[in-house]
């Protein structure tokens, strides 16, 4: 295995060492927790649930039925009332209830944990108007779900953005559709190039899938018109989630620019043999762990080159302090569950990172927010700038390099 894909693929073992990090939680089938409000939010978020069969396809780790994906699309909503959900809708569940009893039984904490946590957003919730949008897409980490990152995904539509996040069936541990039925993960070996190819390849139909009945269907987003013409879309992922926007720079023109968080970069057979892993024609902005450089990970010496030296803007960021799940929602709900963080263990630290939940995830909203402005909106201001020049001093964690040729 490389020292790469070690990085890139060690999630359940991640997961189960994560087990003793909330297993003492103050828990109890009384107690409900709920994500909090995004940063500087401008409006509340809705959000709806969808199973998408794509008929044109088998699926490739299951050749008796056809592709199917599952996404959560979240929105801006009409205002809450006195902090309630308006016209009698609810707070989105973290996640449904069958897969939450498996992941709280995966994990090993009590029975009840996820099933007690909400989202801010409110499900089905009426959108505040039906002008048009900009559109994101998000793809997770491998044998992660999408539900993972809702505190990120909930931040951007909060700020008036259009967020389709994506579940990729037998690639994600669990995926429970509305219907109840549960699809669990395959086995993919992590020091194949096949299967990571596979991997890959799949995502990037499922995404190209995705993006063509959200452009074409109304009634995903809630009947909100979404901008889905030439480099209009942003993207981003975590892990393989993250190697994956890179490749759908190249595949796909509608992808405007993207985010990888603290993903190795692997090619696909989707696009060309050989060349850079980003389109050069697209900004893209890599968040990396602290200690994620090109002397552990070579894809991240080379990944910004483009023959002849032209090609929109890059930047790395690296996070001192941050850990490959340091990207995910898990540092937010160690600190939601109320569990002390002193009483982690060093190999504990090491899966979390040892930077505070609440600061990375100021730290992401505002880059996140910052860098899709930039690129979709035309945000050129200098305090959005600046956050990607080096030598940036908003956050002292950060190490901002130009990695522009």
């Amino acid at each position: 295995m490389t020292a790469q894909s070690s990085r890139l693929f060690r999630c359940f073992s991640i997961l189960s060492a994560l087990s003793w990090t909330i297993r003492a939680a103050p828990v109890t089938p009384s107690t409900t927790f709920r994500l909090p409000t995004p940063l500087n939010a401008t409006f509340p978020v809705g959000s709806q649930v969808f199973k998408l069969v794509d008929d044109s396809r088998v699926d490739p780790f299951n050749s008796t039925e056809k592709r199917a994906v599952e996404i959560t699309v979240s929105y801006p909503s009409i205002s809450q009332d006195n902090g309630a959900c308006p016209n009698g809708t609810s707070f989105a569940p973290y996640m449904p209830v069958l897969m939450a009893g498996l992941e709280d039984k995966e994990l090993g904490i009590p029975d009840g944990t996820f099933e007690s946590i909400f989202t801010d957003t409110c499900l089905g919730a009426p959108p505040v108007s039906l002008a048009q949008r900009k559109l994101i897409i998000f793809s997770p980490g491998l044998g992660i779900s999408r539900l993972i990152y809702q505190t990120y995904t909930t931040a951007l539509a909060a700020h008036g953005y259009v967020v389709v996040s994506v579940d990729h069936p037998y690639d994600a541990d669990i995926v429970e559709y509305p219907d109840g039925r549960l699809v669990f993960a395959a086995p993919i070996n992590d020091s194949s190039n096949t299967d990571i190819t596979r991997a890959v390849d799949t995502r990037i139909l499922d995404l190209q899938f995705v993006l063509n009945q959200v452009c074409g269907n109304g009634n995903l987003t809630q009947g909100i018109a979404v901008d889905c013409g030439v480099r209009k879309v942003g993207m981003f992922g975590h892990s393989l989630g993250g190697a994956t926007t890179a490749d759908m720079t190249i595949v796909d023109q509608r992808i405007a620019g993207g985010i990888n968080l603290d993903g190795t970069f692997f090619p696909t057979q989707s696009g060309p043999d050989s060349g850079p892993d980003v389109s050069p024609d697209t900004p893209f902005l890599v968040f990396a762990s602290e200690g994620h450089d090109a002397t552990v990970d070579p894809t991240y010496g080379n990944w910004y080159k483009v023959a002849g030296g032209n090609a929109a803007p890059r930047v790395m960021i690296t996070v001192k302090g941050a850990a490959h799940l340091s990207f995910s929602d898990f540092p937010v709900l160690v600190k939601l569950l109320n569990f002390p963080e002193t009483a982690l263990t060093a190999d504990e630290r090491a899966e979390l990172g040892t930077i505070d939940g609440d600061r990375i995830s100021e730290i992401l909203q505002v880059y996140l927010k910052a860098a899709f402005d930039l690129v979709l909106l035309g945000d050129s201001s200098n305090s959005t700038t600046a956050l990607f020049t080096s030598g940036e001093q908003t956050f002292s964690e950060l190490d901002v390099v130009d990695e522009k040729p």
